[in-house]
Parts: structure tokens; C-alpha cells; sequence
């Protein structure tokens, strides 16, 4: 195997605006079979997971470094609303970031805002741990966070449908799932850093300084500024992951299949397609064919002889130049043929073809599926997951709170069943709890996922994980009236636990592979954005709630209340998954080319992808009406199916 594969190309030349003519279902083929020859490419994974990576530590680096604001800057503040007023503007500028992004990746190009974003989120970084209240209070230091909350949220919004859509794009059919599920596997492990360098930088910086020493009362202002330190060097580390996702980002060409669907350059996509995988035609061959990967061993992929009667095509040859010149196929009157079907080529981004597509064909339940299921698992995702470390710590407490009124003016910082600790005991604490809690089964569900998501139908296993998820909050929300402030409060910190590895074996990732693998190509950004940007709607929605609540008043049992809602929420989002999303998957044992290939008995339960190609057909391509989505459809066979199971 020729070592060139995986020696990085700089790809400096943009993408390419200007719109072209041309027919390309000869170069789709040959697209297609060169990126489907490959398995998991480990490229793309590391340009797109290197950034997820980098949103997910600035955005959960929020649970760290509150505690730390609160401890500094409204210590005494009998306003409570400060950590939200942060989480809220940060989840906005996310979701405006979405729609955005999503919409500017599909009208531009992917490449061209490819590393835009992690621009915005360092010019944020750098802004924030800049961040003063000025001379003697004459600036607010709460405005100025917000302000540069706004533009990381910004910018980490917008990594959503990018890294989605060029990881569907470029992944090959088999390892597709795999290859998103593991760009996903980048939240829980940015998430865990967050609160390891949250950790690392108090027991180095803080201690060195005597923080450890330090008393909240009689030490205050010296233990204040050291606390400032540490929170401006947990976010400050945020930017260094983002100036090397960008350089990663300057390893891959511009999406084949967005050159070939939306700028309609087949020459381009095919000569781009060709570069990046080092696919040369081998004149040694036979003159069958020409050599290419194939996906024999998705760990390591071998270069096998392929016939040209298995291509089905012929191949163009390599460019030895930067020309745009590709080998053609088929004589002049085809190429006749072609010119008259110029005139039917479809404007990339019309809205006159969007409406056609999303409303005369009835698409439009696809995206309404795939934004109300991510709205309702947001809705509970980051009621839990964001701003926690006092709802951990209710989760943690083993004794109810005797001292009611001491509890009651604890400032946000402390924890009202131990308001006695010292704030660097407080940060550890919370670092240490918060990654037993949160991050282990998050990180947990992720990598089990990866494991398996090539032998479960995805559709069938987001409905079946948001009933699961229903139950369990059910369970954990009627335990913990229970266990609360008892012996048994390791109860539901084990149940908590569960929850967060079942969010991300099921609904948390496949929310977001399924939005990028159901659109076509002209509007994948766009749609996969919109979803997204329904997510974080559930999670202002929920920010904006949970302090009318009271969740964290001493001894309080909301919390159970709220987990009991949530299953609510999960049942909800289970019947819109059963309804509305689509099937992105064939039946087991389906794919024949495949089967004929397998080397292990274990493939042989493998449920195949479909290709992005006919799943951006809609509902026009669905032939089994058996897969047709809709309330009433699905309902009407439902009843058939009982009634044969009865009158059998």
C-alpha cells in the first residue's frame, strides 16, 4: 500500500462559486464507487471531530468556571439569574449559529466556511478571558461575558451541520454511521476535558498559590484572585484544540458530492475525489480496470483489482496538472443528449425547488421529525447536562439540610448541604462528581455505540431509546423521593449515571447522524441546521424554566418532579421518531456485493445504509410502503397488523 494516502494534502484553492452545466451521472458513479472502495477514513474524522471536539470543551467549559464567576464577581448578589443570563445568551448564539452556518454551507460551499467558525469561537475565547469589570466597577462584567458568550456560541453552533454534513459526504456507505457516530464521540470527550483541565489547572495553579489555605470569609479577596486565574486559564485552553482543528481543516478538498450536486462540476468532483484518495489508473492491470481501495478490512483497507465489468464504468484518469480536463464518456451524440438536458438543471438553492421537494412531496414531516425529536431531547439533555454542579450536588447529598436558613443564603457557589467548604474544596468536589456523574456514562454510551451502530436499524433504535429513556427518567424521578438526602442517594447517582449513557448510546447522536443522512445534497446543511437549531431551542426553553422551579432550594424534591417530566418529553419524542423520521437503512442480508465479500460470520447481521443518493429522493423513493412515514399511515397498518394477530 502506497504510504501517499495518508500523507495531508494542503487544499488552498477555495471552493468554486461560479455555478457549472453538466450532466454527471457518469461522474456520480464513479464519485460514488471511489469514496464507497474506502473504509472508516480516519481524515475525516480528525478534520471533523478535532472541531466538534473543541465546541464541545467551550461550551460544557460553563459548568466549570460558574462556580468560580459566581464566587468573584456576585458573591453577596441576592440575583440568582446571573448563570443563566450566561447559558441562555451562549445556547442562543449556538442556535443562531446553526441556521446560519447550515444555510451560508449550502449557498457557499462547505469548505469555503470550513474553520470560519472555529475563528469566530477563538475570537470569542480570547475575548472572554479578557473579560474586566474595569475601574472600580465601572463596566459590567456580566454584559461583557455575555457579549463574548454570544460569538463562542456562535461559533459553536455553526460545527454542527458542517461537521455533519462533510462526514456524511465524504464517508463511505458501510462505515458512514460509524464515522458520525464517532465525530459525536468528540462531546462527551471535550466535555470530560473540560473538567479534567478544570481540575488539572486548580490543583497545579491553585495550589501553588495557597488557594487550598484560603478561607471564603477571612481570605476572600486573596483567594478571589486566584480563582480569576483559574477560570481564565479553563477557558483560555479552549482556543489551542481550535487553531489546530483549523489547520486540520486545510487537509481535505471541497465535498465531492457538493461540487458535483450544487456547483454541478462533475470534472471538478471526480478530479478532487481522485487527488485525496491517490488513485491512479494502473496501466499493469490487465486492462481490466485500475486499482482501488476496497473495504475488505474496514481497519485496514488493501488495494484490490477491480474489473471493469464490477465498476460498471469507466475510469478517468489522474491529472498530472491542476487542468480540469477529465477523461469523458460516451460519443458526441451523447454528449448532444446532454446539452439538451442543461436547460432542466435545477438553480443549486431555489425555492421554488424547496418548496416542491419539502411540500408538493410531502417532505416537510422529515424535517419536522428530526427537529421535534432533537427539541425534546435537548428539552432534556441540557436540563440536566448544563449548569449542573447543584443539581449534582442535591444528587450527591446523603443528609437532608437541618439549618434551613444558613442553607438559604449560601451564594451560588457553595453547596447548600455542605456550605462550609472552602471554594477550592468546592471546585474539586464539583470537577470529581461532575466526571463520575456525567462524563463517564456519556463517554460510556458513545464508544458502545460505535461498536454496534452498524447492527441496529438507527430509526427503530432512536424510537426504542427514547422509550427507554422515558422509563428510566420515570424510575430515577420516582426514586429519588426516595433516596433523596438519605443512605440511598447512591441509588440515583448510579441512575443518573444510566441516563447519561443512555442518552448517547441513542438519541443524543443519533439526532444528529439521521439529519445529515435523510436531504439532499443542495439542502443538507440547511436542514441538518434547522434540526440542530430545534435542539437548542428545547435547551433555552429549559434554561429559561428551571429557575422559576427552585430546583436547588435545601431539601427541595423538584428535581424528582422535573425527571418525571422529562419521560414526558421522551414519550413524546418516541411517538415523532416512530412517525416522522425515516428509514435510512435497507433490511438485513439486502446488500448482495456485500455479503458476497464478508469475511467474518458477524457481518452477516450488519443492517446496510442506503446511499445518500436515495435517501435524498424523499418520500418519491420510498417503495415499501411498509417504510412510508405519517401518523395516519403508520397508524392504519398498526391497526391491520393487530386485527390479523388477532383473527389469527
Amino acid at each position: 500500500m502506497s504510504f501517499k494516502r495518508f500523507i495531508p494534502k494542503i487544499w488552498i484553492n477555495p471552493t468554486d462559486v461560479g455555478r457549472h452545466h453538466e450532466i454527471n451521472t457518469d461522474k456520480r458513479e464513479q464519485i460514488c464507487g471511489d469514496i464507497d472502495a474506502h473504509g472508516f477514513d480516519w481524515q475525516v474524522w480528525a478534520v471533523a471531530g478535532s472541531g466538534f471536539f473543541t465546541d464541545s470543551y467551550n461550551l460544557f467549559a460553563t459548568n466549570v468556571i460558574l462556580p468560580s464567576l459566581a464566587f468573584i464577581y456576585w458573591n453577596n448578589d441576592e440575583d440568582s439569574d446571573h448563570e443563566t443570563a450566561i447559558n441562555a445568551i451562549t445556547l442562543t448564539g449556538s442556535l443562531l449559529g446553526m441556521l446560519i452556518f447550515g444555510w451560508l454551507s449550502d449557498r457557499y460551499g462547505r469548505r469555503k466556511l470550513y474553520g470560519l467558525e472555529l475563528i469566530v469561537v477563538i475570537f470569542g475565547t480570547l475575548g472572554l478571558v479578557q473579560s474586566s469589570a474595569g475601574y472600580n466597577g465601572s463596566m459590567s462584567i456580566l454584559g461583557w461575558l455575555m457579549f463574548w458568550r454570544f460569538f463562542v456560541g456562535l461559533g459553536i453552533g455553526a460545527e454542527y451541520p458542517l461537521s455533519a454534513v462533510i462526514t456524511a459526504e465524504f464517508a463511505p456507505r458501510r462505515s458512514r454511521a460509524r464515522m458520525m457516530a464517532s465525530v459525536f464521540l468528540m462531546q462527551p470527550l471535550g466535555q470530560l476535558l473540560a473538567y479534567v483541565v478544570g481540575l488539572a489547572v486548580l490543583l497545579t495553579v491553585g495550589k501553588d498559590s495557597g488557594l487550598d489555605r484560603l478561607t471564603a470569609d477571612s481570605d476572600r479577596q486573596a483567594a478571589a484572585t486566584i480563582v480569576d486565574r483559574i477560570w481564565r486559564y479553563v477557558v483560555g485552553v479552549g482556543a489551542i484544540p481550535a487553531l489546530i482543528a483549523i489547520i486540520f481543516r486545510l487537509t481535505i478538498p471541497e465535498s465531492p458530492r457538493y461540487t458535483l450536486d450544487v456547483d454541478n462540476d462533475g470534472a471538478r468532483a471526480l478530479r478532487d475525489t481522485r487527488k485525496y484518495y491517490n488513485i491512479h489508473r494502473n496501466s499493469s492491470s490487465g486492462g481490466s480496470g485500475m486499482l482501488q481501495y476496497r473495504d475488505d478490512d474496514e481497519e485496514n483497507g488493501g488495494l484490490t483489482q477491480v474489473s471493469r465489468a464490477r465498476l460498471q464504468h469507466d475510469v478517468a484518469p489522474e491529472d498530472d496538472d491542476d487542468s480540469m480536463e477529465v477523461e469523458e464518456l460516451g460519443n458526441g451524440e451523447e454528449g448532444d443528449e446532454h446539452e439538451k438536458e442543461d436547460e432542466t438543471l435545477p438553480d443549486p438553492f431555489s425555492w421554488l425547488e424547496l418548496k416542491r421537494f419539502f411540500w408538493d412531496e410531502g417532505n416537510i414531516n422529515y424535517l419536522a421529525g428530526t427537529s421535534i425529536t432533537w427539541f425534546l431531547l435537548d428539552f432534556a439533555f441540557y436540563g440536566l447536562g448544563i449548569n449542573n454542579p447543584r443539581v449534582i450536588a442535591q444528587i450527591w447529598s446523603s443528609q437532608p439540610v437541618t439549618d434551613i436558613q444558613k442553607a438559604t443564603e449560601t451564594p451560588d457557589w457553595a453547596n447548600p448541604s455542605d456550605p462550609g467548604l472552602s471554594i477550592y474544596e468546592t471546585l474539586k468536589q464539583d470537577g470529581i462528581r461532575s466526571i463520575i456523574t456525567v462524563s463517564v456514562g456519556s463517554m460510556l454510551g458513545s464508544i458502545i455505540l460505535i461498536k454496534v451502530i452498524n447492527y441496529v436499524p438507527r430509526k427503530a433504535w432512536l424510537t426504542w431509546s427514547f422509550v427507554a429513556m422515558a422509563v428510566l427518567f420515570a424510575v430515577v424521578g420516582g426514586s429519588y423521593f426516595k433516596a433523596a438526602n438519605s443512605d440511598l442517594h447512591a441509588l440515583t447517582i448510579v441512575l443518573y449515571i444510566f441516563c447519561q449513557l443512555l442518552f448517547n448510546l441513542g438519541p443524543n447522536t443519533l439526532t444528529f447522524i439521521i439529519p445529515a443522512e435523510i436531504f439532499p445534497t443542495r439542502y443538507r446543511g440547511t436542514c441538518h441546521g434547522i434540526s440542530a437549531a430545534a435542539g437548542k431551542l428545547g435547551s433555552i426553553v429549559v434554561q429559561a424554566f428551571l429557575p422559576f422551579t427552585k430546583i436547588t432550594n435545601p431539601n427541595s424534591l423538584t428535581l424528582g418532579w422535573i425527571l418525571v417530566g422529562f419521560s414526558f418529553a421522551m414519550a413524546l419524542g418516541a411517538l415523532f421518531s416512530w412517525a416522522w423520521v425515516p428509514e435510512v437503512q435497507d433490511a438485513r442480508g439486502t446488500d448482495m456485493e456485500d455479503t458476497r465479500r464478508r469475511k467474518s460470520r458477524l457481518r452477516a447481521y450488519e443492517v446496510p445504509s442506503k446511499t445518500l443518493e436515495d435517501l435524498a429522493t424523499g418520500r418519491a423513493g420510498v417503495v415499501d410502503e411498509r417504510r412510508e412515514i405519517g401518523f395516519r399511515k403508520k397508524g392504519r397498518r398498526l391497526l391491520r397488523s393487530r386485527r390479523k394477530q388477532a383473527a389469527s
